[in-house]
């Protein structure tokens, strides 16, 4: 291959490369954790029912079985809006309310827990590469670095380590910082009181099923903190 189409060659494979997106590792914080003290009911909840106010079913799906799963683990008995109410559109065929809190009596369910999104943000950055300009030296040495020798053209890689190190580039890159904030209420059911209240923000967000396990292990954890207390 002659000089020229080595040349075109390399800029084609060099032109292909797209540009690096990064993305950041999720995690999850509880910001808000409120507990009314004061009407919480004497007896510990034996039932409870869950539903996540999302028209994403993937969502209300996976939120509803992880929290189900939770909450049977504690010893409870748990029910989820998916099998009471079937995956209807909350915003247009949501049960009326004195007829949906009636079929919760009649299944005994002693609590409410609802989860739903509350806010949600994305910002993207970017990050430039980095650079330098390219003069091809003349037969002689490379210039030492980090402790390496000077590199002739025919000398050895610790010499020409340090010159490639020094002269290297880096791509530019983008990264996007997506920010939830999902909200958890437990009421009381007989008394309509609020009993406890959370806000949790998740941040770049993997996965759903990895998010939801997540938030639960959070939630549960912050359920077990109080009952420590």
């Amino acid at each position: 291959m002659n000089k020229s189409k080595l040349l075109a060659a390399s800029l084609v494979i060099i032109l292909s490369i797209p540009i690096i997106s990064c993305k950041p590792q999720m995690s999850l914080r509880t910001t808000v954790l409120w507990v009314n003290k004061e009407k919480l009911p004497a007896e510990p909840v034996k039932s409870i029912f869950i539903i996540a106010f999302t028209d994403n079913l993937d969502v209300r799906s996976y939120l509803e079985r992880d929290l189900a799963t939770a909450a049977q683990k504690r010893g409870l008995k748990a029910y989820k809006s998916l099998d009471v109410v079937g995956p209807v559109d909350m915003k247009s065929i949501a049960p009326v309310k004195d007829v949906f809190i009636k079929k919760l009596q009649d299944l005994g369910c002693e609590a409410v827990l609802t989860v739903a999104l509350v806010h949600e943000t994305s910002e993207t950055k970017y990050t430039p590469g980095s650079s330098m300009t390219y003069s091809p030296y003349p037969y002689g040495s490379y210039a030492g670095y980090g402790g390496f020798p000077a590199y002739g053209p025919y000398g050895g890689f610790g010499g020409y380590y340090g010159y490639a190190v020094s002269t290297m580039s880096t791509p530019g890159y983008y990264t996007t910082t997506t920010k939830y904030f999902v909200e958890a209420k437990v009421f009381d059911l007989k008394t309509d009181e609020t009993l406890m209240s959370t806000q949790t923000k998740i941040m770049n967000l993997s996965s759903i099923e990895k998010a939801s396990q997540a938030y639960t292990a959070l939630f549960v954890e912050e359920v077990n903190g109080l009952r420590k207390k």
